[in-house]
């Protein structure tokens, strides 16, 4: 593991990781709100809006200990119209500003529908300049043969892509497990209302009645859950072969070009790239592949499929940080 290089690591791939989750977040409201409905879909969507936030800022922190001194951001930022890491910097921010305004307005109901939407989408366009920004800082440095390629972004992507769909899939399985679990109301029972009762305390009351809400198998949201589960494992299988296939590409690229390019494509031969490969293969696509087999109309297993899918992202996100690790261990420049 390149320790040297960890504050990047944990930064590239958590905010990759909130990236993704984001964009799959749009996605499912794209498809699922026409056949589930708005209130279907914000029920079984909302709880994985708040982790992305945290996930993000935690992932900006790390990167902050990459700097000799900190305070060097600001310097970095003044170079916006040259260098992809201001803009990274720059899209960074942004990103975690929209995504944080989108849950409070989400959170309180602040806004039409609407509204709300367009600060998503606004958020996910960011923060998908964000991941091509981060992928260019290394792609456009022709002196490492290993980075100056097409394989930089894939791999950023893609990393992007897997890792937010099956943190959405985690949540989601999580959140509807623990209602699945509970006693009280029926699970379409709508929060209180009333002119007399202010904002915050409906909010919490909403939350609260939520969280309490038990989740019958053969309710509306049960049939949504299960719906999304099994796209993300789709998703998850496709994205998972499309980076062993990118591998194979990129390896081949390398071991064909100059002298530096070669003692990167011996980084992965090492077992430390073949544990990476078993790990995302187990994680996107074994376990995934099970749980769209386990997901069931009847949503007979949540606890199962939970198990899954947690377990799923757990071991890519591992696998994501070692990938990573090798993608700085290929950093040989020409003529050094």
């Amino acid at each position: 593991m390149n320790l040297h290089e960890l504050p990047m690591i944990i930064f590239t791939v958590l905010a990759q990781l909130s990236v993704g989750a984001f964009v799959a977040l749009g996605v499912i409201n794209l498809f699922g709100i026409p056949r589930f409905g708005r209130d279907t879909i914000e029920r079984v969507t909302d709880p994985a809006i708040y982790a992305i936030g945290p996930t993000l800022v935690f992932g900006l922190i790390a990167s902050m200990f990459h700097m000799n001194d900190v305070t060097n951001v600001l310097n970095v930022v003044r170079n916006w119209d040259t260098s992809w890491l201001s803009r990274e910097i720059i899209f960074g921010v942004g990103f975690a500003g929209l995504g944080f305004l989108f849950a409070i307005m989400q959170w309180f109901k602040i806004g039409t529908h609407a509204v709300r939407q367009i600060i998503a989408g606004a958020a996910a366009v960011v923060g998908l300049a964000l991941v091509y920004s981060m992928s260019m800082i290394y792609a456009t440095l022709v002196t490492v043969p290993a980075w100056n390629t097409w394989a930089v972004p894939f791999q950023f992507f893609a990393t992007t892509f897997l890792l937010g769909a099956l943190a959405v899939g985690a949540a989601i399985l999580i959140h509807m497990s623990l209602r699945f679990k509970a006693t009280g109301a029926p699970v379409d029972t709508p929060a209180p209302s009333g002119g007399s009762v202010g904002l915050l305390e409906k909010t919490r009351t909403q939350a609260a009645t939520m969280a309490r809400t038990p989740l019958k198998a053969t309710s509306k949201d049960a049939q949504a859950g299960v719906t999304i589960v099994r796209w993300v494992s789709v998703a998850s299988v496709v994205i998972g072969v499309a980076i062993f296939i990118g591998y194979i590409f990129h390896v081949l690229n390398l071991a064909n070009g100059v002298a530096e390019a070669q003692l990167a494509a011996q980084e992965y031969e090492s077992g430390f790239f073949l544990v990476r490969l078993a790990l995302l293969g187990i994680a996107a696509i074994l376990l995934s592949v099970f749980t769209f087999k386990t997901a069931n109309q009847e949503f007979k297993s949540p606890n199962t499929m939970m198990i899954l899918m947690v377990s799923a992202l757990a071991l890519a996100t591992v696998s994501e940080f070692m990938g990573r690790s090798i993608h700085y261990d290929t950093l040989f420049r020409v003529g050094m």
